[in-house]
């Protein structure tokens, strides 16, 4: 009897490791690269989302999205592109005099420590740090500093927060860009980090918001040749019917219209809806591999 029930409580844990496993396999299965009219065709689709939800989207002030547009527009010139920067830091016009006007002007703001980041994230706090080539940040808040190794997402408090470590290639990125010159091995971080996330994309099967913030900084940290084709045949095939890309995937319906799926940390209910967050990364990743020379 008791070696009966022990069978019955494993079935369901059998059954979910072969529908995890057959995940895993078409995350990873090879594919061909993905074709550039199909591409063309769903970063259409993505930038009519942006405009037919300009209204919305101009609510949202995080500046590191907006950047991410900022960038998309130095790249594709598209016009429509153009007028919602424009009118975004038309709305945000201190936003070139804030610690965060780098991202836009290229102008690094000068003495900055602490005081400048305080109440902030510690991601946004190594951005601008970053950004701004601000070494009294770093000097003055140990968590700055400790973002500058590659062994800072594996700590206990942060490893299991699914954006660490593209947070902080972000950070060592706007380093490079801005060429801070602080870290003499920063290549070397930033290729360990390109490793975290090659492995997060392998085995988190969750097609959701950071899944295209992995492969978005892959791209653009130099390590497109470890980006599989099936990862951005993910990303197109999860692009929604509005155009948008969202938060949330789902796997079962339900009479309430909300449903069981996957989310930003885990199974939860929810429904799938496209937002700025999720968009502005599909947009850039489908620009930037529309008008690179690079194939997988």
């Amino acid at each position: 009897m008791f070696k009966k029930i022990i069978v019955l409580a494993l079935i369901p844990a059998v059954i979910v490791l072969a529908i995890y496993l057959f995940g895993v396999y078409q995350n990873n299965r090879i594919v061909s690269y993905p074709e550039k009219a199909r591409m063309q065709l769903q970063l259409e689709k993505s930038i009519q989302w942006l405009v037919n939800n300009e209204s919305e989207i101009l609510l949202q002030t995080n500046p590191v999205l907006w950047w991410m547009l900022y960038e998309t527009q130095k790249i594709s010139q598209d016009e429509r592109i153009a007028e919602l920067l424009k009118k975004y830091l038309q709305k945000n016009r201190g936003i070139n005099k804030s610690v965060w006007g780098a991202l836009f002007d290229g102008q690094k703001r000068q003495g900055l420590g602490a005081f400048s980041v305080e109440g902030l994230p510690y991601y946004n706090q190594h951005f601008i740090y970053a950004l701004n080539c601000a070494a009294d940040i770093a000097n003055e808040l140990s968590i700055v500093a400790e973002q500058n190794t590659a062994a800072f997402c594996h700590q206990s408090n942060y490893f299991y927060r699914p954006a660490c470590v593209t947070h902080q290639l972000m950070g060592l990125h706007f380093l490079f860009t801005e060429q801070c010159h602080f870290l003499s091995d920063i290549d070397e971080v930033s290729r360990a980090l390109q490793g975290d996330i090659v492995g997060q994309l392998t085995w988190d099967i969750r097609v959701v918001d950071v899944y295209l913030q992995r492969v978005l900084l892959l791209l653009i940290s130099g390590a497109e040749v470890r980006v599989k084709p099936v990862w951005i045949q993910q990303v197109l095939d999860h692009q929604q019917a509005d155009g948008g890309w969202g938060g949330f995937v789902s796997l079962l319906g339900s009479d309430t219209g909300r449903s069981l799926g996957f989310g930003a940390r885990g199974l939860s209910l929810g429904h799938e809806k496209s937002d700025f967050h999720a968009t502005a990364q599909g947009v850039y990743i489908l620009v930037y591999l529309l008008n690179s020379n690079f194939r997988v």
